[in-house]
């Protein structure tokens, strides 16, 4: 009798056993699941999507006799997209910035600069990105939580279009992708006359920054 209930019990530990086993596998099974999605999910880009004042902003700055000179924009107006669906490095952005809206906070500095950017003629800043730096690979930003990187691609101010290379710092955020950046060229390296007025002298170098924020594929 004492050996059946031994028997009995080993059985029942046994089961026991086998049964936690099965949840403790279930549980780790279901853990993964949920790990995967999530990397799945955070190295895609959820574009296309578009670009306006609501989550993009474009500022530039300039030295000049007094103080250092600081401008906004606004009725900024694009998209990003990927050129090549599994191509995630293939990124275009299409950004249009409105010269006629540019704010330096005087409106005779301000009437000045549409002068000699020829506002009417050539309405619009436009950039075209072509690619991403393979340093901001989604992958990497999901693994490291930032990047530091470059976007290339095409910039049209006035009667000019040149090839950039873009600094941008890409961070995971729980809004998205917060992308920001800038840099810094010469007003006549794109026809664009000295806008200084009076006596306030601009610097010939001028500083372009930028900001948006991409979101998350859910």
């Amino acid at each position: 009798m004492i050996h059946a209930g031994l028997n009995r019990i080993g059985r029942i530990n046994v089961g026991v056993i086998v049964v936690n086993m099965l949840r403790f596998s279930s549980i780790i099974w279901a853990v993964f699941c949920v790990v995967l999605s999530n990397t799945a999910r955070s190295e895609t880009w959820d574009v296309p999507t578009d670009l306006n004042d609501k989550n993009t902003s474009v500022m530039f700055s300039v030295d000049s006799t007094w103080h250092t000179v600081r401008g906004t924009t606004k009725n900024i107006s694009g998209s990003v997209r990927l050129d090549d669906s599994k191509d995630r490095l293939s990124v275009v952005v299409d950004l249009r910035v409105p010269v006629k809206f540019f704010d330096t906070d005087s409106e005779l500095r301000d009437d000045r600069l549409r002068e000699v950017m020829a506002a009417e003629a050539f309405p619009d800043v436009h950039f075209v990105s072509q690619r991403l730096s393979e340093e901001c690979e989604p992958a990497v930003i999901a693994t490291k939580g930032s990047c530091q990187g470059t976007l290339s691609g095409m910039l049209t101010i006035r009667d000019v279009t040149k090839k950039v290379s873009l600094p941008i710092s890409i961070q995971d955020t729980p809004l998205g992708y917060r992308v920001a950046g800038a840099f810094t060229t010469r007003w006549k390296d794109f026809h664009v006359e000295d806008p200084s007025i009076l006596v306030a002298r601009l610097d010939p170098l001028v500083t372009i920054s930028y900001q948006t924020t991409i979101p998350k594929k859910e």
